[in-house]
């Protein structure tokens, strides 16, 4: 199903198509993408059967509705700044897109997700081939309890905010927004304003090595990577990893 009607879409000649179910909105902006469309092309689902995560084997799962759950095309030609920017950047427009809709403080944890009281509330996952870049997002919206463990690691924008905001209307916000901070240069304020960590002790575990770094969280530098003061006031500069935080 195709609808324009329900989402604000900012850039005018992009396609919005909204369905009820998918196996990954990934996938089908993707197929968009081949296809040559613009930038602003937007997917949105009700629930993916194969949505997933940034770390391989993690996925993201919940009931019809209860997430906002879209892809956006982003053609990197012209856009002014490396990709390496476009997770972070799309992590700012999405944290500001829930604070006007949820009037709830949130935290950005790099790489790519979200918090709002230390649990995880949004991810952003990015993906890029030839001129055309996906950005995915993912948002707890409509949850008023998660299973097991997940309770004590995940919110939603319910459980925060008391709200019931319709993942319709945060895609709205967030394209909104995507469009004014993808346009920025500025746009690295905000993230350090959100930075999850900053001026505190970390780990952050390096995938696929086994190895784990520690240090205070100073801040993300120009090429996006995390930057640390180690114990014996070394600088590391992270581009990859799972950071973590608390004891």
């Amino acid at each position: 199903m195709e609808a324009s009607q329900s989402v604000v879409n900012p850039w005018q000649d992009a396609r919005t198509v909204v369905m009820e179910r998918t196996g990954s909105t990934m996938d089908d902006a993707r197929a968009l993408a081949l296809a040559g469309s613009p930038t602003g092309t937007v997917v949105v689902a009700g629930f993916q059967e194969k949505g997933r995560g940034r770390v391989p084997g993690r996925s993201w799962i919940s009931a019809s509705w209860e997430s906002l759950l879209a892809t956006v095309v982003v053609r990197s030609p012209g856009l002014g700044f490396p990709l390496r920017e476009l997770p972070l950047r799309a992590g700012v427009a999405v944290a500001l897109a829930v604070e006007a809709c949820a009037a709830i403080p949130v935290m950005i944890k790099w790489p790519n997700d979200l918090l709002c009281g230390g649990k995880k509330l949004a991810g952003v996952l990015c993906e890029s081939f030839g001129s055309a870049a996906l950005v995915g997002i993912g948002v707890n919206c409509g949850q008023a309890s998660f299973p097991g463990a997940l309770g004590g690691s995940a919110c939603s924008l319910l459980l925060a905010s008391g709200r019931h905001v319709l993942p319709l209307t945060l895609l709205s916000a967030v394209l909104a927004r995507l469009k004014e901070v993808l346009a920025d240069p500025g746009w690295s304020a905000e993230l350090r304003a959100r930075l999850h960590g900053r001026g505190s002790e970390v780990s952050v575990d390096l995938l696929g090595t086994g190895k784990r770094v520690e240090g205070t969280l100073i801040d993300v530098d120009e090429e996006c990577r995390l930057v640390l003061r180690a114990p014996d006031g070394e600088t590391l500069r992270l581009a990859q990893g799972e950071l973590r935080t608390g004891p």
